[in-house]
């Protein structure tokens, strides 16, 4: 007898939830070292080669770096009595401990004087955090030829009527070398393409005082296909049910081929910027193929039967890309089919991307998925400088490539469908691990994108299946291919969930789904190529057991509130015979921080905390889920091992022998960056939490909806029935 499915709970937060806890500020003023008359010295002889950039600035304008010590990281222990609006303030970092400083001679003046004669408590504790300061030098990447281009990134600093003003030097210093460009139209990061006289421009970039940083525009790359993966047959090809809605996912690719017909029924739409010669349509036609049908290619039961229709971004010409031209067209497409919630990235750079910086093309993703609430699913990249063991024997450098940087996006690694080179359900040798800038874990899930085997010390490929543009079968391997089978989940999820879908909702659902199911197994150590694992079908995303119950809050966090659902019921069928809860419990948070380009480190401004167990004795409330174990932690080993700042946190807790805690409380809270005014900023956020019988017998699920009636909270399902009887 088949089982009755139970749908995951939308819980709604009522006014009482939110309330204002008393604030204790903390902190000292004790020095973090001795601050001698030699150091103040050094600090004042670093300052000269500040001035001398300043001396070839038309604009009288300059970056430095103050470089803190490794235990003034944290925002109590910033040296804002020293670097302020009066002499020279932080606006931005490039990197742990790397700040940056806004210059201007008159505050650089100031600053000079301030570190020579300060005395006061707080401003020795402002030296006593510096190490030291030192100009800033741009990171400059050389085309191998012009036809490249590159794209320069400007400075954003504290006023707009400054950063006009940088915007128009810049410029005429482009008009005096006959430059062709292009000004991107994004509105938090100011970058320029450059397409004639790059040459002459590279001579001059690295004195113009304002520049960031310059990187070559035709940088983004696919892997050539292999054609030892064609087949003779031709490819099944269902057409699309005439009585079905189907979502839609823009594929930012290659092309997909006019000439497979039935194939073409899937494509709503395309937009193409690849002239005649340049065109390659066997990447785009693979990876469309699995959208609309990778469960019937590859006939393997953990590959999802959802489909997706298509809208063709055609950007990618003999396998490269301009980072310009691809953001641009995805703004243009987004304008044309406002019905696409998911875009399908099966491309990035051929580099990992820098653990001090967000890369360019991260950068305008994230804009670009803010304006257009939507979803980016990207690829977290190709390493092929070896083929790579599991575990692997020695340290590579095999990190994400660009954009999968992205905050905002579902970044998506490899796993092997068989064995080979690695086990079934290993990463493949190929795929790129994490993290990111800030710790960030990237990829954020897996799927499976086929293996190697090894021959004679030649890789050779193990594929998964799809379709080539003459409409036969075709096998090939790549994280390229693990990502459109993630974007077909997503854009399904949305339409699922109808008007009640978000981002952030449907981020947290593939997540929560794949630790529940895959996750949870995963050694922290290999965390940085699983991400959070391998997702199920929808259905059973969407769907829960009799023995657990899945329960999905949204609401908005807010500076100085917390968020509080008290008392929390916990279904009895879960208490021993002594009162203990013996269960187990899983939790994943989604939220939607401001971001700061200026920042790498701190690019996240807001930090959302969950804590799920109970006040003790002395009124205080202590986490059982994610256990409090931070105390005494510095700022790198909260945000490098605790997750501090990651807009998605994922915990999960077992208690074999029970936990004594009668009355449960689950309640979020939020921290900000130094310097943001966070004020009255509403955080949009996104927490599943899942309570399961760790036997997988008692009646989880009816016990928690008969609970919460009884507490007369607002409950609904998850996913409302989207059909209409007529």
């Amino acid at each position: 007898m088949k089982k009755e499915k139970k749908p995951i709970k939308h819980v709604e937060f009522s006014e009482n939830d939110y309330y204002k806890p008393d604030v204790h500020p903390g902190g000292s003023n004790a020095p973090l070292k001795k601050v001698s008359d030699d150091f103040r010295e050094e600090l004042i002889n670093s300052l000269s080669s500040i001035k001398e950039n300043l001396t070839t600035s038309q604009l009288d304008v300059c970056t430095a770096v103050v470089e803190l010590e490794d235990n003034a990281i944290a925002k109590s222990h910033r040296p804002t009595a020293i670097f302020n609006e009066q002499t020279c303030p932080f606006f931005g970092d490039v990197g742990y401990g790397q700040m940056l400083v806004e210059v201007h001679s008159s505050g650089l003046n100031k600053l000079e004087k301030k570190i020579h004669t300060v005395k006061s408590k707080l401003g020795i504790k402002a030296l006593s955090a510096v190490k030291g300061i030192a100009p800033y030098s741009p990171s400059i990447s050389i085309p191998e030829n012009e036809e490249s281009g590159v794209i320069v990134r400007l400075f954003r600093y504290s006023t707009e009527a400054l950063n006009k003003k940088v915007d128009i030097d810049f410029e005429l210093t482009l008009k005096r070398l006959n430059c062709n460009w292009d000004k991107h139209r994004s509105e938090s990061v100011r970058l320029y393409r450059i397409s004639s006289n790059i040459k002459n421009l590279l001579k001059e970039l690295p004195d113009i005082a304002t520049v960031q940083s310059a990187i070559v525009s035709n940088s983004i790359v696919i892997n050539p296909m292999e054609a030892s993966g064609i087949t003779a047959t031709p490819a099944d090809i269902l057409a699309p049910n005439p009585l079905t809605i189907y979502p839609v996912v823009g594929v930012v690719d290659s092309g997909i081929s006019q000439n497979c017909a039935p194939l073409n029924n899937w494509l709503i739409g395309q937009k193409r910027t690849v002239p005649d010669p340049f065109r390659d349509l066997n990447h785009g036609t693979f990876v469309t193929g699995m959208i609309t049908n990778s469960y019937l290619y590859n006939q393997d039961t953990r590959f999802p039967k959802c489909q997706s229709k298509v809208v063709s971004i055609e950007v990618l010409g003999n396998n490269v890309g301009d980072i310009y031209n691809i953001v641009n067209s995805m703004y243009e497409a987004a304008e044309e089919h406002p019905e696409i919630k998911v875009w399908n990235l099966s491309l990035g750079t051929s580099d990992p991307v820098s653990q001090n910086e967000i890369s360019a093309m991260a950068l305008m993703l994230d804009e670009f998925q803010d304006r257009y609430n939507c979803l980016c699913v990207i690829a977290a990249g190709n390493y092929c400088d070896s083929l790579r063991t599991w575990p692997p024997e020695e340290k590579l450098s095999d990190g994400v490539s660009s954009p999968g940087d992205s905050v905002r996006g579902l970044t998506v690694g490899s796993i092997a469908h068989m064995d080979g080179a690695v086990k079934n359900e290993e990463p493949s040798p190929f795929s790129r691990k994490g993290p990111v800038s800030n710790y960030v874990q990237k990829p954020d899930l897996v799927h499976f994108g086929g293996n190697q085997l090894n021959v004679g010390g030649n890789a050779i490929p193990i594929g998964v299946n799809s379709i080539c543009p003459n409409g036969n079968k075709r096998n090939d391997i790549g994280t390229s291919y693990a990502t459109p089978i993630i974007s077909t989940l997503a854009a399904n999820l949305f339409q699922e969930l109808g008007e009640r879908a978000t981002p952030n909702l449907v981020k947290a659902l593939l997540i929560h789904n794949s630790n529940k199911s895959f996750g949870q197994n995963i050694c922290d150590e290999h965390r940085p190529y699983y991400g959070w694992g391998l997702p199920q079908d929808i259905s059973e995303i969407l769907d829960v057991h009799d023995y657990e119950t899945t329960l999905a809050f949204e609401g908005h966090a807010q500076k100085s509130f917390e968020v509080e659902k008290l008392p929390f019921p916990i279904p009895d069928c879960l208490r021993t015979e002594d009162g203990k809860i013996r269960g187990e419990f899983f939790m994943t948070l989604v939220y939607q921080p401001e971001l700061d380009p200026n920042k790498a480190f701190e690019y996240c401004q807001l930090d959302v905390k969950v804590g799920f167990g109970a006040i003790d004795d002395n009124g205080k409330f202590t986490s059982k889920i994610p256990p409090k174990n931070d105390a005494h932690l510095y700022e790198e080993d909260l945000v490098k091992n605790g997750d501090k700042w990651s807009p998605v946190k994922v915990y999960q807790k077992s208690f074999p022998r029970g936990v004594d805690i009668e009355n449960w409380r689950l309640r979020i809270k939020v921290l900000d960056r130094d310097g943001y005014e966070a004020s009255g900023v509403q955080i949009p956020f996104t927490l599943l939490l899942t309570i399961r019988d760790i036997d997988k017998e008692q009646p989880v699920y009816n016990e928690m909806i008969q609970l919460m009636d009884a507490y007369n909270w607002e409950v609904s399902d998850l996913v409302i029935d989207q059909k209409i009887s007529v």
